[in-house]
């Protein structure tokens, strides 16, 4: 059927305006169609990142820990410390039954990224062995299956003569072992990027791995470290670079800190918190998870303490990683950065808080009332004795999604709410699958 208007038909409208309206439809669908690469067109899937345990690639021993064990090794981790679940519950000021709850059922890392820069000596023979661990604990490793952990893996920054090298050895290594179009690989995590010609630079590097390899275009998808004060000042422009392949935006507070000379890497610095509030801000804007940095202070024992001692810092640093979790969630942030097993304990904990099952049902009763408004022929209506609209049911369908995607949330429902499609049904479906023993 042809549309009236573009041949100036639009009943009762007299023709002229009819020209008009059609004329300056088309600009504004060629301004819409031109401005849609500028925002990610995210698979469900990368909206699991409540929690990035980064692990040295050079390790093979703590690489594969990290990827199967998750939080498994909690209970062993509070008995050498002479602590029990009630005394951790305690200080989260958690109830001791959701911890005991935890500890009975492990849980992965949404997301493991495999470090082949900071967490690796400059050395050419350190970085070879530390190729060769990703490319085995990539194929060889039990990662979960579809519902698993995502699996990233970060090469040194463009500043770094072996980044190219590093880059391409592992995607040539990973493609001469899978076969197929699928790659043992979710994305990669970009560093030291403070410019949009590095990003445009990088997209290119891709686009010919991706041809050389036979790979679909854009499979490789990409989560960038903001660590810097250009980086920080030029976000807009480089995460407009970075839509077609971007994964997320994350922040590296320690790096940051180091470029703009500032006295202390902390986390409530007011140009840290800036720092959090655009990158916040600005993956919105383009459709991506935000993530914050790692809580330096690992809670780890010290040698020079004694155990009444260790058992306090330990809780403390805990207590630390959980608050700085919570606050990342309050600002917005879908995840946050950990280096240690007990920290990924923590973080899950504290974003788990935020998508609790009354929360949740709460939000699909508002996309249901608000339905059944706009069938009334309401543009806005009172659910609750708050006003929802338009607005509103768009942040309903967003907090439910991100729901959908860690396994949270029915997928039946979501697809009848309209929060995710047919296509994505199957994953969904493996997550829900995957959470439900968690539940409770």
């Amino acid at each position: 059927m042809s549309d009236p208007a573009a041949n100036h038909e639009i009943p009762g409208v007299e023709p002229g305006l009819a020209a008009a309206i059609a004329a300056a439809d088309d600009e504004r669908r060629d301004v819409r169609d031109a401005l849609r690469p500028m925002r990610a067109e995210l698979p469900l899937r990368y909206w699991r990142q409540q929690a990035h345990l980064t692990t040295p690639a050079s390790d093979a021993v703590m690489a594969r820990k990290a990827v199967e064990g998750g939080t498994s090794g909690m209970p062993r981790m509070l008995e050498r410390l002479g602590l029990r679940a009630s005394d951790l519950a305690e200080r989260l000021e958690l109830p001791d039954e959701l911890i005991e709850a935890r500890l009975a059922r492990p849980a992965r890392a949404p997301l493991v990224m495999l470090d082949g820069e900071d967490a690796i000596a400059l050395r050419d023979d350190v970085a070879a062995r530390g190729l060769a661990v990703a490319a085995d604990i990539l194929v060889e490793a039990d990662w979960g299956g579809p519902a698993g952990s995502l699996r990233f893996f970060r090469p040194p920054g463009l500043n770094l003569e072996s980044t190219v090298r590093d880059l391409y050895t592992l995607l040539w290594q990973l493609r001469a072992r899978t076969r197929g179009s699928e790659l043992p690989l979710d994305g990669i995590v970009f560093p030291k990027v403070e410019h949009p010609e590095e990003v445009d630079l990088v997209n290119r590097l891709l686009d010919r791995a991706e041809a050389d390899l036979e790979l679909p275009p854009g499979q490789i998808r990409v989560a960038y470290l903001i660590e810097s004060g250009w980086a920080a000042s030029q976000l807009p422009e480089i995460a407009r670079a970075a839509a077609p392949r971007l994964a997320g935006l994350i922040f590296g507070i320690a790096d940051f800190s180091a470029d703009l000379g500032l006295p202390a890497i902390a986390t409530g610095h007011p140009l840290a918190e800036w720092a959090r509030a655009e990158i916040v801000a600005v993956a919105g804007a383009v459709g991506v998870p935000a993530v914050d940095a790692m809580t330096l202070d690992y809670p780890v024992a010290d040698p020079a303490l004694d155990a009444a001692a260790n058992r306090a810092r330990w809780l403390d640093r805990m207590r630390l990683v959980y608050d700085d979790a919570v606050m990342a969630r309050e600002l917005g942030m879908l995840g946050k950065w950990v280096g240690h097993p007990a920290q990924l304990f923590a973080v899950l904990l504290a974003y788990e808080a935020g998508l609790a099952d009354e929360v949740l049902d709460q939000e699909a009763a508002k996309l249901e009332a608000y339905e059944t408004a706009l069938r009334a022929d309401q543009g806005a209506t009172m659910i609750g004795g708050v006003m929802s609209d338009r607005a509103t049911d768009r942040h309903a369908r967003v907090v439910l999604r991100q729901a959908t995607a860690l396994g949270r949330f029915d997928p039946a429902r979501a697809i009848s709410l309209g929060v995710i499609d047919e296509t994505e049904r199957p994953e969904a479906e493996q997550a829900f699958a995957a959470a439900r023993p968690q539940a409770g």
